[in-house]
């Protein structure tokens, strides 16, 4: 109550009286503050650490390499072999069918159990439905009762459509070798997708009986961790990237990320975060090594905050199982790669031409760094558990602590809040704000009178602008399939903010005609919206914090910025409403088209809308239901204050 009636001038404790009088001066240096701290984040010398182990256990690299001799190598073949002898049969079965045959008799001759995975999905609901194979084969644990498990996966096709044929080669020769040793305490599954992380996610609902309408019977131990494989045609490798980003910003355990970097440094085929190599620090300047941070930076908040990733590796995430994505680094002037881009229209989708064999050397020390990954996961007595999940990775080797980075977000929380303070204070006319002692009775029931005439009618706007938002969630998966599809979704999206700026003007209409002034003051609403969105902020901070920063930039300071003063002329209003059009969701996803999402600008039969509806749909992203929920009632809420008179 002294926070509610301070403003009115009662009573209030010293530190009441002390944000009331210099909370309007605090709110946008908090903000600023918070975006000098994340650009502080870049800078190494700042708050990035050098990278360690915490699991003493997993011994990366303790143990000699095995893989590499001639016959490994020729396992590699037996999936062009068996994919030749499937085209040779003349099968009328689909392309997928007869790869996930071919892939299975692999699995079988190695001496793997095996099994073939039939599934459909959606690419949105009642859309785009497409059946697939998923291929598993398990090697069972010759020291263990089966009770835990270790994956390696891949898919037919790499994350931008090239073959991932030398991804299943390498496969086959590590399960070749792995069946060969006895030191596995753990099962080694293989699974092989055709659907890519749509794939994967249906073999993991039906291997943890999530999902029954595309059951496997063939299972191993509880999953404990999981390697991604994606290998492009190349001879050879310059190095590996690492992707390790889940869909909704979910992060595998530090020391997973650090083994493989250790290991494959051992091995001499250097692994990058997101393929990027760090600029030699003794031949660098400083501003290259920020700009170079900044860049790695960036490209991990566009994936925890987008959900566009590499490999399929995501899903795992979504279980508690960690999970990464190799990715070998092609270089530019590879003959291979070349000669597999010229031929890729013309090539018989079952044959994997000859050139496209990597190197043997390539092979070998590919091989032997996941030979040392497993084995080193191979040690683990329990789950990941001692070092951090909840990072962000400025350069190879280092690390940054969410104790480090989180403060960021504290300070634009806290700027929304001060400012939220301030504006309750400021509701009303001047003259329930006296000190007058003798005035208080009277001070006393014009306030509650105008808090009765105006915070129902401010709940009000804010319920159905969101009740519009929640109308956008929803009807994606009520209406026929003919209304979102590929064609369509963008018109969609344009009908959908004709609607919500026809609810605004509907609703200025009613609240601010002249006959009903009063009924709405524009600092209660601002304050009331600011705080929900700051709730918003702070929770989803702790749980995916490239999110919380994308949230504050497109939603929490345009709310910031709208109204920062009792403007009365039309020019003013006008510039704000503009400001706000900038940064609405129709302008925001059509930016993000080409910047976040890689969609082709000449492109408009795709929708970054349907991207984020997608992935909703099959990963539960939380990008859809903030756009609908908190992204675009925000926006409309704050071009509403700038109507307000």
């Amino acid at each position: 109550m002294s926070l509610v009636l301070s403003g009115q001038g009662e009573k209030t404790s010293p530190i009441l009286r002390l944000s009331r009088k210099y909370s309007v001066y605090l709110c946008y240096p908090l903000a600023v503050c918070g975006i000098i701290w994340l650009l502080l984040l870049p800078m190494q010398s700042c708050f990035s650490r050098n990278a360690y182990f915490s699991e003493n256990a997993m011994m990366p690299g303790q143990v000699k390499s095995k893989f590499g001799t001639i016959k490994h190598v020729a396992a590699t073949s037996m999936v062009d072999a068996a994919l030749e002898a499937e085209r040779a049969k003349g099968s009328n079965d689909t392309v997928s069918g007869l790869r996930a045959t071919a892939l299975h008799d692999v699995f079988e001759k190695i001496g793997l159990e095996s099994e073939i995975q039939r599934f459909t999905f959606d690419e949105v609901p009642g859309i785009g439905r497409t059946e697939g194979r998923n291929v598993h084969g398990i090697l069972r644990a010759p020291r263990s009762d089966a009770v835990e498990a270790l994956l390696v996966a891949a898919s037919w096709t790499t994350s931008d459509g090239n073959t991932n044929i030398n991804a299943v080669r390498l496969m086959a020769g590590l399960a070749k070798f792995f069946s060969e040793q006895t030191y596995w305490a753990k099962d080694v599954v293989f699974v092989v997708t055709d659907s890519g992380e749509r794939g994967i996610e249906a073999w993991l609902k039906a291997y943890h009986g999530v999902s029954t309408t595309a059951p496997i019977h063939v299972r191993g131990g509880i999953i404990q961790a999981a390697l991604s494989l994606e290998l492009p045609p190349a001879a050879k490798y310059t190095g590996l990237g690492v992707f390790f980003e889940g869909k909704s910003g979910e992060l595998p355990n530090l020391d997973f990320v650090n083994i493989v970097q250790r290991i494959a440094q051992i091995e001499r085929i250097p692994a990058y975060l997101h393929g990027m190599q760090d600029p030699p620090a003794h031949e660098s300047s400083l501003a290259t090594r920020y700009m170079h941070s900044a860049h790695l930076l960036l490209r991990q908040v566009r994936s925890q905050a987008i959900g566009v990733t590499v490999g399929v590796h995501a899903p795992f995430l979504r279980y508690r199982i960690d999970a990464l994505t190799i990715s070998g680094i092609v270089p530019q002037r590879d003959p291979v790669a070349l000669q597999s881009k010229n031929d890729g229209n013309n090539r018989h989708p079952l044959v994997a031409l000859e050139p496209e064999m990597l190197a043997h050397a390539t092979v070998r020390a590919l091989g032997r760094t996941l030979e040392s990954t497993m084995r080193s996961l191979n040690n683990l007595l329990e789950h990941f558990h001692q070092s951090f999940f909840f990072y962000i990775l400025p350069a190879n080797r280092r690390y940054i602590s969410i104790g480090d980075y989180i403060p960021a977000a504290g300070l634009m929380v806290a700027s929304l809040l001060v400012q939220a303070m301030h504006l309750w204070w400021m509701q009303g006319s001047d003259d329930m704000r006296s000190s007058d002692p003798r005035t208080r009775i009277e001070r006393m029931n014009k306030y509650y009178s105008f808090l009765r005439r105006t915070l129902p009618n401010g709940f009000g706007i804010i319920l159905r602008i969101h009740a519009l938002g929640a109308l956008l969630l929803v009807i994606p998966f009520i209406v026929p399939q003919a209304v979102l599809t590929h064609s369509t979704s963008t018109a969609y999206v344009f009908t959908m903010a004709l609607a919500s700026i026809s609810m605004v003007l509907h609703v200025s209409d009613i609240y601010w005609a002249p006959k009903n002034g009063g009924l709405v003051d524009w600092r209660q609403l601002k304050a009331l919206v600011e705080v929900y969105v700051a709730v918003t902020l702070a929770c989803l901070s702790v749980m995916n914090f490239s999110l919380a920063v994308v949230m504050f930039g497109i939603s929490g300071l345009p709310l910031l910025l709208t109204r920062m003063y009792n403007y009365t002329t039309r020019a003013h209003r006008v510039a704000n409403l503009v400001l706000l059009l900038a940064t609405s969701p129709i302008c925001i996803l059509a930016l993000s088209r080409t910047a976040l999402l890689g969609l082709s600008p000449l492109d408009f039969t795709s929708s970054s809308f349907r991207v984020f509806l997608e992935d909703f749909h099959h990963f539960s992203n939380l990008m859809y239901p903030l756009l609908c929920l908190v992204y675009w009632p925000v926006n409309l809420l704050c071009m509403v204050v700038a109507l307000i008179p």
